[in-house]
C-alpha cells in the first residue's frame, strides 16, 4: 500500500516547520500567528503517529523485499500482513481527518495502537521470519557440510578434528531446533493477542539469538578443523637455553 503522497507531504513539512527556529531581526515585521486549539493540537499528533507506522511499514517492506533467503509462502504471508496494516491505516488517516471531537479521536488512537501493532507486534513479526528464513539456509548448509568433512576428518586421523566435528554436528542440530518453528510461530501472531502475546515475541527473539550462537560456534568448529587439515593448530616448540 502506497502512502499518500499529497498527505504525507504535507504532514512532513508541518512536522519539519515546527522543528526550525526562525529568527527575526527587530527591525523586521513579525507575523502574527494564528494558533491552533488543543484539539487541533491531539488531531495532528495522532496523524503524525499514523503517519510514523506508515514509515516503518514501508521499511519493513523493503526489509522483506531484500531478504534474499525469506521462502515463498512466508513472503506471500508477509506482504500480505504489511498491506493489511497499511490498508488499515490509512481508515485510521482518513477517520483522524474527519474527526471533530476527543471521543473520536480517542476512538481512532485506539485502533492504530490496539488494532494494528505495527511497533508492538508486526515489527517483531517480520523481523523473527526473516531472521529464521535465513537460520534455516546456514543450517541445511552446515548440515552437507558436516557429511561432507565426515571422510576428511577419518583421514586426518585426529581425535581433536573428530571431536570438533561432533560438536558441529550437535550445534547445527540445537540450531534448527530451535529455529524451525519460529517463522510459523511468528506469522500466527495477531495485534489482538497483545500484550500476551509479547512474551512470545520475546521468546523467539531469545531462541533466534541461541541459534545464531550456535551457529557462530560451528562455523569456529569448521576453521579449528581446517587449521588441523593445515598443521597451524600446533603450538611452536620452545628451546630452553
Amino acid at each position: 500500500m502506497k502512502l499518500n503522497p499529497t498527505k504525507a507531504t504535507a504532514v512532513l513539512l508541518i512536522a519539519a516547520a515546527g522543528m526550525v527556529p526562525t529568527f527575526a531581526s527587530s527591525a523586521q515585521a513579525q507575523t502574527v500567528l494564528t494558533p491552533i486549539g488543543q484539539f487541533q493540537h491531539a488531531q495532528r499528533a495522532v496523524e503524525h503517529e499514523i503517519l510514523a507506522r506508515q514509515v516503518q511499514l514501508v521499511l519493513l517492506g523493503t526489509d522483506v523485499a531484500n531478504a534474499a533467503n525469506v521462502t515463498t509462502s512466508d513472503r506471500a504471508a508477509l506482504v500480505t500482513l504489511l498491506t493489511n496494516e497499511q490498508t488499515a491505516l490509512v481508515t485510521d488517516a482518513t477517520n483522524a481527518a474527519a474527526a471533530t471531537t476527543d471521543a473520536e479521536l480517542a476512538t481512532v488512537r485506539q485502533a492504530m495502537v490496539g488494532d494494528e501493532r505495527v511497533y508492538a507486534v508486526v515489527t517483531g513479526q517480520v523481523n523473527i521470519v526473516i531472521g529464521a528464513d535465513n537460520d534455516t539456509v546456514t543450517e541445511t548448509g552446515y548440515t552437507s557440510l558436516v557429511t561432507e568433512l565426515g571422510p576428511l576428518v577419518t583421514e586426518l586421523g585426529s581425535k581433536r578434528a573428530s571431536d570438533l566435528l561432533t560438536d558441529m554436528s550437535t550445534e547445527v542440530t540445537a540450531a534448527s531446533g530451535l529455529t524451525s518453528p519460529l517463522s510459523a510461530d511468528a506469522l500466527a501472531l495477531t495485534p489482538a493477542g497483545y500484550p500476551g502475546n509479547g512474551s512470545q515475541i520475546g521468546s523467539y527473539e531469545v531462541a533466534l539469538r541461541k541459534a545464531s550462537q550456535d551457529l557462530t560456534a560451528a562455523k569456529n568448529d569448521v576453521k579449528d578443523i581446517e587449521k588441523i587439515a593445515l598443521g597451524l593448530d600446533k603450538l611452536p616448540i620452545v628451546h630452553k637455553i
